[in-house]
Order: C-alpha cells, then structure tokens, then sequence
C-alpha cells in the first residue's frame, strides 16, 4: 500500500501543510534576528560590521543560491530536495544558536540562506504539484497566509523568545520545527528516480559571482555611497559576468538556467508583479517604522506593533486571492491587488502629512489586502506556464527576484529619505544657526528622542531647540513620501501588465490537469 493510498484524499493536505510548516521557518527568521542584534553585539563583542553582516550574510546567499536550489530540485527530485534544504538549515540554525564568536555566527547564517535557498523553491514545487490547476491558488493562498503572519510577527516572537530565554534561542525554534517537518515528510513524500538529465554545471560560477557582484552593492549602498568605486566596480562586473552566462547559456544545449522561462508572458508578469511587490513592501514598512518613531513619537516596539495593520490583513485576503484565481483566472486577483497596492503607497504619501498614525491605518491595511491578493497567485500564474522539469529551476529565479528586489527597494527608497532628509535638515538648521554644522548628523539621529522629549516634556537631546521640532518633523515627512511615491510608481509598472494577463474564458479553456504543462 502506497503512503498516498494510506493517507487517502487527506493527503495532499497534509502535504500542505508540512511545506508550509518548512516555510513558516524561513518567514521566522528573516526578521526575528533584528530585535535581538542588540544583546547579540553585547554578547558576542561584536563589531558594527559584523553585526550588519549577522543580517546580510543570510540575505545574500539566500538570494544567490535560490536558483541553483531550484535547479538541484528539478535534477535530483523535488522531495530529496526538500529534505536536503530542511537538514541544512536545521543544523545551521543549531550551529547559529551555539555561536562563540561574530565569525561563527555569520558562517551559520550564511548556510542558512543557502538551506532556505533548496527548501523553499522545493516546497512551493511540491504544493503545485500535489493540487490540480484548480486548487493550486487557494493552497497557495493558504501557505501564503501563515507566512505573512509568522513574518508580521516574527520580531515580536524575536523580542519575547530574547527578553524571557536568549538571543540564543531565536535560533532553536528552527530545530524541533525542522525535524518534525523531516519525520512527517519522510511518511508522506515517495523520491521517484531522479531524472536523467545533463547540466551545465559549469556555469555556476559565473551565476554565483555575478548575482553577488549584483546583490551586494545594492545592500552595502545605504553605507558605501552610491558613487563609490566599490560599489560601480562591483556593479559593472556583475552585469559583465550575468551578461557571459546568458550568451554562453543560450548555446548549451543543457543550460544551468533555463532563460526561456522569461519569453512566457505569465512567467515573466508573474515575475514582476513579486519583484514589485518585494520592492515596495519592504520600504513602505521600513520607513513607515521609522515615520512613526520620528513624527510620531512612538517607541521601537510600539511601531512594530503598529505596523501589523500591513501583515495581518494579507493573512486574511491570500486565501481570497488563490480562491478568485481558481475561479476567474489570473488577472482579476493580480491587477486588483496591483491597484490597492498602489492605492496604498499613494495615499500614504499624501496623508503622512497629517502627521498621525491613525491617518495611516486605513493605508496599511489596504496595502495588506492588495499583497493578500495578488501574492500568491503571481506564484502560482508563473509556475503554471512552467513545464515539470523547469519548475524548481523556476521557483529559483522567481525567489532570487523576490529577494534581489527586497535589497533594491531598501537601497533605493533608502537613498531618496537619505538624500531628501538630509538636505532639508541642512537648510533648516543652516537657516537657523543655533546649531552649529559639525552638529547636523548628530541632530538628524536624535530627531524620534527630541519628539518623544517634546510629548513628555523633558529636556531634548543633541541641542536641538524646542521650536525646531515641527520643521524636523516635516523634513522626514517629506522624505518618507517621496520614497513612498517611488514605490507606487514601481508597482504601477507591474499592475499595467497585469491587464495582459490570461481573463476568465481563455483560463477556463486551459484545462485543468493536475501536473500540466508536462
């Protein structure tokens, strides 16, 4: 008796659920490490550096590897694929929670991203495969969903787990989650043989130095400066080196990337419409943390609660969304959420002005519906239009897009508050001149302490003169804004090709086969 027969029609449920389980680790761990970096530096003596490299050595080899995960699922099959990534990262996420030094912990998180990078396009693979092309969506929707809410609250799950145990044991969660991912996995998943399948493995370090060339100057900008020689130098070889692979993988004739993925127009919008949404969503909860610590006057923790109007109703709506597209198709889901995405940024943009976090309520929380319903089936639009071999090599790219996007929108909507901010502070203050100018980056770091001083009255830090205060506060209005504004205006991009997207009447004549395209 077969373990599909054992489990009967519950089984691709149980399967669901166990991948999404695997996922719910990685949704964790890309923020819960935030809250605790603080008492990490003080425990481990660590530098500013390698604090900074603590987050990024995760991000970049996540982002750097997803494709040759993908690829590695495609070739030795999606389940030991599976079971591959979800060992590595619990055992790099024990060695992470036993870390004697910065160097120590910063190799774990690296292996970390590299297990994220195999589990998570296996595991989106495995869904797609267990649901037929009418289910897909609403299964999608329902992994969607959970991990938004483990992301949305991950640093208050980071903030209790650090203030009541250790920093140590934001890292021990992943192991019992892993394991009991491994066992169930173990009774329900059956390996096939591999496919017999030549690759140009040769390529690879070709795709790995030039998404690294690519993904780490745009992490490292915010610090290094956009004009600097690091970064340019590291930028132009990137696009050298990601321009050889491409012409040397369109004459093998067993690619390592399959680049033809991007010549199908639901593939390449599904692509967009993650990457947009990646881009903006990052920034717009970044910088609307730090609106409201600097305008507002609200504590860290206080912000972050504030923010979950912008998590909480993609819970809700992802389900929603993979519903209306096993129903209707992709682009009634995909250009509706598009459009309240944009809706949002726009409207944040112009109430911030107000200068109250209610004002911004109703702006998070449509935000959060528009992700909830365009997210989910983007993955599922790109996926479907892939072919069974080609679908882990799919997910890769489709993830190192996501992620390569989170660093872009960061650095970019980064830059404009960095550059508007500073440049409005500088008139003010040099209009001013109570404060001398070797004092305008110590007064531009102390603009949430004056505002918190002004709301209870005590002395405000850095010099700054109390009547000051409502021009500071504008300034990063202002700036926050013009971010905002960029956003929308790199989302409205992917929503407009959302319209050429497959309606109900030619989704319904595409049929409904469980693993089609073949």
């Amino acid at each position: 008796m077969t373990r599909r027969r054992f489990m009967g029609e519950r089984h691709r449920w149980w399967v669901l659920g166990v991948m999404t389980c695997a996922s719910a680790m990685i949704a964790i761990d890309a923020l819960v490490v935030l809250i605790a970096l603080p008492t990490i530096q003080r425990s481990l003596d660590a530098s500013t550096t390698a604090v900074q490299w603590i987050i990024n050595a995760y991000l970049l080899s996540f982002a750097c590897v997803s494709p040759l995960g993908g690829r590695i699922g495609d070739l030795f099959g999606y389940e030991r694929a599976f079971r591959c990534g979800t060992l590595v990262f619990v055992v790099a996420s024990t060695a992470a929670g036993l870390a004697q030094s910065e160097a120590w912990l910063i190799a774990a998180r690296a292996a970390q991203g590299a297990g994220a990078a195999i589990l998570r396009p296996a595991s989106q693979v495995l869904i797609i495969k267990e649901f037929g092309r009418r289910e897909r969506g609403r299964a999608m929707g329902i992994s969607s969903s959970v991990s938004t809410l483990l992301y949305g609250t991950a640093p208050l799950i980071g903030g209790v787990l650090t203030t009541v145990f250790s920093w140590r044991a934001i890292f021990f969660v992943n192991p019992p989650l892993g394991l009991g991912a491994l066992f169930l996995a173990h009774l329900l998943l059956e390996s096939g043989p591999p496919p017999r399948e030549r690759v140009d493995w040769s390529s690879a370090p070709l795709l790995i130095g030039g998404l690294v060339c690519l993904v780490l100057p745009v992490m490292q900008a915010r610090y290094w400066g956009w004009s600097s020689p690091a970064v340019i130098s590291l930028l132009a070889t990137g696009a050298v080196l990601m321009t050889l692979l491409v012409l040397r993988e369109r004459r093998q004739p067993d690619p390592l990337m399959h680049f033809e993925l991007f010549a199908k127009r639901e593939f390449a919008v599904g692509a967009a419409v993650i990457s947009t949404v990646r881009f903006a969503f990052v920034g717009f909860a970044v910088f609307g943390v730090i609106w409201l610590q600097d305008v507002v006057g609200m504590s860290p923790f206080e912000a972050g609660l504030a923010v979950l109007p912008l998590t909480l109703p993609t819970v809700v709506c992802a389900p929603l969304g993979g519903r209306l597209y096993d129903l209707m198709g992709p682009r009634v889901p995909l250009g509706t959420g598009m459009v309240l995405c944009v809706a949002a940024l726009l409207g944040a943009a112009v109430e911030l002005r107000r200068g109250s976090y209610g004002w911004l309520v109703p702006f998070y929380c449509l935000m959060g519906i528009g992700m909830g319903l365009c997210v989910s089936p983007a993955w599922v639009t790109a996926l479907n239009v892939t072919s069974k071999r080609m679908r882990g090599n799919a997910a890769g790219v489709l993830q190192t897009g996501r992620e390569m996007s989170a660093a872009l929108g960061l650095a970019v909507m980064g830059a404009i508050v960095s550059h508007l901010q500073g440049a409005h502070l500088s008139r003010i203050l040099g209009r001013d001149g109570r404060v001398p100018a070797e004092g305008f980056d110590r007064v531009e770091r102390s603009i949430g302490k004056a505002v918190a001083a002004t709301q209870q009255g005590a002395r405000l830090p850095a010099g700054i003169p109390a009547d000051l205060v409502p021009a500071l506060k504008a300034s990063v209005t202002t700036a926050v804004s013009a971010a905002f504004y960029v956003g929308a205006a790199v989302m409205f991009t992917a929503a407009v090709a959302t319209a050429f997207l497959p309606g109900k009447s030619e989704f319904s004549e595409s049929g409904s086969g469980r693993d089609d395209p073949a």
